[in-house]
């Protein structure tokens, strides 16, 4: 502790010495000059560097906070006018002080959220971006230095990211005058699969991070761009997405995004690993997930809404066959039955691993039982002998005292 005392005395001791000549001088002396005078003789270099730290904190914090809002302005005011006016969506972004916002920010402006919904075959769209506390550097360098020596405590959401869910409805309305499909339930039963296109920068992390990914097959192939790779829980739909989008989203886009995307999956399992049966079943919904880098100039946001614009693509194109022909030439009932079995499987390891954590919480609570009653009994035991230890105390009084009158 010295160790640390000791400098910190001999600093402050130092910043003392500064000033020394002016608290040395005489009242007198100093009642008899003018102000400025007084300031002359002050030495204000500590104050100075107090007031520079201050400023330069100040700016830290202004110019993270700008970065990250500069960024998100270019993001999220360009796929405002994206899903409003390119893909159709009815309702765009927030309203907030009843005034329309094309995202909403939290926790110092490192988390922003867009929502867009109202649209043939999409139920909704969700953009969530995660950008570093630029505005809080210290607390940065520390969670970096706790990320190097503990990594276990690193979690995905430390990272900067993209990352867009876009939700099936099951409906296909080709135009304003189309009747509406009741057959929405059944339709959106065809989405129970995993299949998706990844970086191979990213696969192990992706894999790490995602249950939906831990349950899938790695497969190259030489359709996708060499930086890529299928990732299906069933082989046969690793053509799902060439087959239902533009060729150019393979040959072009995917091409132009590989510093930017990750990876694009269309999945019904949980995103994070279920502990439990009813948290596998809550979680399981029928969605598209592509998560990529956050876009840093106006390109990249081009290509991001490249992507957005395939993923919806393969969702019409996917619905609108089930809605008019009743069937999917891809998608068979074959292929929905192996789906369906691997769930079925994972759901039974999960229901396995429950009982086995039931069977070892029971058996900790019997070995804590037993030893609380071992403790009891050794109490009881150590009563029974101090009792027997007085009432011989006793007893030897009471001789004493006889021997005593009889004498």
């Amino acid at each position: 502790m010295s160790m640390i005392i000791q400098p910190l005395a001999n600093l402050l001791q130092k910043f003392d010495d500064m000033n020394l000549h002016y608290y040395s001088t005489p009242y007198e002396e100093l009642k008899a000059m003018s102000t400025f005078e007084r300031i002359q003789l002050y030495n204000w270099t500590f104050e100075m560097g107090i007031a520079c730290l201050l400023m330069f904190i100040y700016f830290i914090h202004w110019g993270g906070n700008r970065i990250n809002v500069t960024r998100a302005n270019r993001l999220f005011n360009s796929l405002q006018d994206f899903f409003s006016k390119d893909l159709q969506f009815s309702k765009v972004g927030f309203i907030e002080n009843e005034k329309p916002k094309s995202y909403h920010s939290e926790n110092q402006n490192t988390w922003f959220t867009t929502f867009a919904t109202g649209r043939s075959t999409i139920e909704s769209v969700t953009v969530k971006a995660h950008m570093y506390a630029r505005s809080n550097p210290v607390s940065l360098i520390m969670e970096s230095i706790l990320g190097w020596f503990f990594s276990s405590l690193v979690v995905k959401d430390l990272d900067e990211f993209v990352e867009i869910v876009i939700k099936p409805n099951g409906i296909y309305v080709a135009n304003e005058n189309s009747t509406i499909n009741n057959s929405s339930k059944d339709i959106l039963k065809n989405y129970k699969f995993v299949t998706s296109v990844v970086n191979k920068t990213y696969m192990n992390t992706s894999r790490r991070d995602y249950y939906f990914l831990s349950c899938t097959h790695v497969t190259d192939n030489e359709i996708l761009p060499v930086d890529y790779v299928f990732m299906s829980d069933v082989n046969q739909l690793n053509s799902f997405i060439p087959t239902y989008s533009k060729k150019s989203f393979i040959t072009e886009t995917l091409t132009n995004a590989v510093d930017l995307l990750q990876f694009v999956s269309f999945t019904d399992l949980p995103t994070g690993h279920p502990n439990s049966d009813k948290k596998f079943t809550a979680d399981s919904i029928s969605r598209a997930i592509i998560r990529t880098n956050i876009p840093k100039s106006k390109k990249d946001v081009e290509t991001l809404q490249q992507v957005i614009s395939a993923v919806i693509e393969i969702y019409d194109n996917c619905t609108r066959e089930l809605t008019q022909n009743g069937s999917s030439a891809l998608i068979t009932p074959e292929i929905l039955k192996k789906t369906n079995n691997f769930r079925s499987q994972e759901l039974a390891k999960i229901v396995k691993e429950m009982k086995k954590i039931e069977m070892e919480d029971l058996k900790e609570k019997k070995l804590e039982a037993e030893r609380e009653l071992r403790r009891a009994n050794k109490d009881s035991e150590a009563f029974a002998k101090q009792d027997q230890k007085m009432k011989e105390k006793r007893e030897r009084r009471m001789r004493n005292k006889q021997k005593v009158r009889m004498g």
